[in-house]
């Protein structure tokens, strides 16, 4: 879409804006704007909030773990509403989905709202606070698996949850500010399901040490610090796409590759925690696509 710049009086320079966005914003004459520019590029911001809308789900008849991925997949795509039908003796776990709450219930009847009034503008903030997450899952993780006290895998669960809850809520946050059209908007939903993928791996590796006889010998730590190290370089490449630091976690991956060769023939459980450290470090390598993807569309 083109527009011509118009000269006013003075200096001044104007140009119109289309009426679908304008109608799609629900803004007026004499509403303010925001205005970002980086460099070349002018981005227009309004300040109204997406409002969601409000659905009907029977969910009676689906299995218990399918009930949960319906009410949060109706939570991540922005759903203000949800006028829920289910079966009886269950009762909606709300947990992961910030600001949803149970306002009513008549039988097996209940209706869920997000009361929440919760700030969605500082979306950077809300992706960067989900990528740290996963982080600091990986060091908990990995000074829990190697010293002598073990955690409860009811509290990994948890730690794993608090990361499903937040990466739900960059989901939702990035269709309620209407930047999923955006390319950064697209890019970032892409790395919210790749994080969430990371994070999965990291609980699959460390239910594996808690269920197992995993041999902890310094070649093993070298792996799983690698892997670490290279979960943390991806994180650097999104905020830094230069190419030394791409080329740093390509010689990572490498590096693990070579290490997990000469470990595999252990024992099942160690190839089994191999396994998971390095698909951690290959699915950071992959996000780097992400990375380079977002640096492009601003070129």
């Amino acid at each position: 879409m083109k527009r011509k710049l118009i000269k006013q009086a003075g200096q001044a320079i104007t140009i119109t804006l289309p009426i679908e966005w304008i109608r799609d914003n629900g803004l007026k004459a004499g509403e303010e704007i925001e205005l970002e520019f980086n460099e070349k590029d002018l981005i227009l911001k309004s300040k109204k909030k997406v409002i969601g809308n409000s659905i009907k789900l029977d969910i009676s008849e689906f299995p218990f773990r399918a009930k949960y991925v319906y009410i949060n997949a109706a939570y991540a795509s922005g759903v203000d509403e949800i006028n829920l039908e289910s079966d009886k003796g269950y009762y909606p776990n709300l947990n992961q989905d910030i600001g949803f709450v149970i306002i009513s219930q008549e039988g097996n009847n209940y209706v869920i709202r997000d009361v929440g009034g919760l700030d969605y503008q500082n979306l950077d903030e809300i992706f960067k606070r989900a990528f740290q997450m996963i982080i600091n899952f990986y060091d908990s993780a990995i000074e829990n698996m190697f010293s002598q006290s073990k955690e409860k895998y009811e509290t990994i669960q948890n730690k794993d949850g608090e990361i499903n809850k937040f990466i739900l809520f960059l989901q939702r946050a990035i269709i309620k500010m209407n930047y999923s059209k955006s390319a950064d908007g697209k890019i970032m939903f892409a790395y919210s399901f790749a994080l969430e993928k990371i994070g999965d791996e990291i609980l699959r590796i460390w239910r594996t040490d808690i269920n197992s006889s995993v041999v902890k010998d310094k070649k093993i730590r070298e792996i799983i610090d690698l892997s670490r190290e290279g979960l943390r370089k991806a994180f650097e490449i999104y905020y830094q796409s230069d190419p030394k630091k791409v080329f740093e976690l390509l010689k990572m991956r490498e590096d693990i590759r070579k290490k997990s060769d000469n470990c595999l023939a252990i024992n099942s459980d160690t190839s089994n925690f191999i396994i998971h450290a390095n698909r951690i470090l290959e699915d950071a390598y992959d996000i780097t696509h992400l990375a380079l993807m977002k640096k492009f569309a601003k070129s």
